[in-house]
């Protein structure tokens, strides 16, 4: 077997190989350009459509679905920082392939057969390595993480650019990888400072990444955003939720009520903000045990959904209450978010006591105890009345119970018999 033969057979085998791949090479390179472009396109439509719904609601004055499209469309960076290739005429590339497939077709088996004769031992691949090289993973997240790895990447080389740091952010965001996208607002909020719109996005992203808790930068976001734009529906949403949650109904209903100023009469959107707004009303002040609970047995709708819950308040804490205190009951999810589902409030004054619980004292759509089946209820004693815990605060905590609108309401006896570090 001569040397020539060896050179002629890897020089052929080097040159098929190359003819084969590369335009295999070159069009995965193009469809994955593509493919990100097409990601950033995607999203873009989908927050369009978004503001066109909000427009459509009467969330959105026309000034500013006007504005919020802009930003949309200055955030939008595909095709802006990474021009796409123009080409002036058709490629003929396609046509070239098929005339060099044609060609590696013939000498590829001629080398083989060469080779087989000269050796004896056919290179050979089972069908499962054959199909294998073909193989394309998808490509949805691979996109997605395509694109973050590209902005990163962009923004080591240019840290200030906060369009883009607002881009990966609401990226991040869209993927439901809330704490990165908190801290992605954040480098955007440390060059840009407060603005009611970067406000409220960093303020929901904490929230998000909180499990929906509010905290006191939370507050702080919200309180300043309002400050700068009394009238932001958004922030006066989140701000009215952050303020229901942490027990001030007044300030809660009050943000609410501006809120509900703004909507057109009779729309979607106003029903479901006065709806929030009467059940803030209704807790503002609370009302006596007895009463709430006579009250509700009287007036309680056959098709809603509620849980009776008997506090009891154990022995050894009972010198530590005075009766000042309030009494926060509330149901959350069994698993996953702590957020409130329903939550009722009165003053601590007597034990036991008995109150119900009802799928309408939620604030958030899609958040009530009919959407998760199953829920934990807890009472908490606060001096403040603030829902969040606290250190010192008095708490019982239930196991989890099943609830069902087809179902009696369940009753539940919760004893306070723990204190907070």
């Amino acid at each position: 077997m001569s040397i020539g033969f060896w050179i002629g057979a890897v020089l052929l085998f080097s040159l098929a190989a190359l003819v084969i791949l590369w335009p295999f090479i070159r069009r995965r390179q193009q469809q994955a350009d593509v493919a990100f472009r097409g990601l950033n396109l995607t999203i873009y439509r989908q927050r369009m459509a978004e503001l066109d719904q909000e427009l459509a609601n009467g969330l959105l004055t026309r000034e500013q679905y006007e504005a919020a499209r802009a930003e949309l469309e200055d955030n939008l960076i595909t095709d802006v920082e990474q021009p796409e290739e123009t080409p002036a005429t058709p490629s003929p590339a396609p046509r070239q392939g098929m005339v060099l497939l044609g060609i590696t077709a013939v000498l590829v088996p001629m080398a083989a057969l060469l080779i087989y004769f000269q050796l004896d031992t056919a290179p050979r691949m089972s069908p499962t390595q054959t199909l294998a090289m073909g193989q394309e993973p998808s490509h949805d997240m691979m996109d997605i993480e395509r694109m973050i790895v590209q902005l990163r990447e962009r923004l080591e080389m240019d840290p200030d650019n906060t369009e883009n740091w607002l881009f990966l952010a609401r990226t991040y965001g869209f993927v439901e990888q809330f704490e990165d996208a908190a801290a992605a607002f954040d480098e955007a909020y440390r060059r840009l400072g407060d603005q009611p719109d970067l406000n409220v996005d960093y303020a929901e992203a904490l929230m998000m990444a909180a499990d929906g808790r509010v905290t006191r930068q939370v507050t702080r976001l919200l309180d300043r955003a309002l400050e700068l734009d009394p009238d932001h529906q958004n922030g006066l949403w989140l701000g009215a939720i952050a303020d229901f949650q942490q027990g001030d109904y007044p300030r809660s209903a009050l943000r609410l009520d501006r809120l509900l100023s703004q909507l057109p009469e009779g729309s979607d959107s106003a029903r479901s903000v006065a709806e929030a707004l009467r059940d803030v009303r209704a807790m503002t002040g609370g009302t006596a045990a007895g009463d709430q609970a006579a009250t509700a047995d009287a007036g309680a709708d056959a098709d809603t959904l509620a849980i009776e819950v008997e506090v009891v308040l154990d022995e050894s804490l009972a010198e530590r209450v005075s009766g000042e205190e309030f009494i926060m009951v509330f149901a959350r999810p069994a698993q996953g978010s702590r957020m409130p589902l329903a939550i009722v409030r009165a003053r601590a004054d007597a034990f036991p006591m008995t109150l119900r619980l009802e799928d309408e004292g939620g604030m958030v759509a899609g958040m009530s105890m009919r959407e998760f089946g199953e829920v934990q209820v807890v009472a908490r004693l606060s001096r403040t009345g603030m829902a969040q815990a606290e250190s010192g605060n008095m708490e019982g905590v239930s196991e989890p119970i099943t609830v069902s609108a087809d179902a009696p309401a369940p009753k539940v006896r919760l004893t306070i018999d723990r204190i907070l570090p």
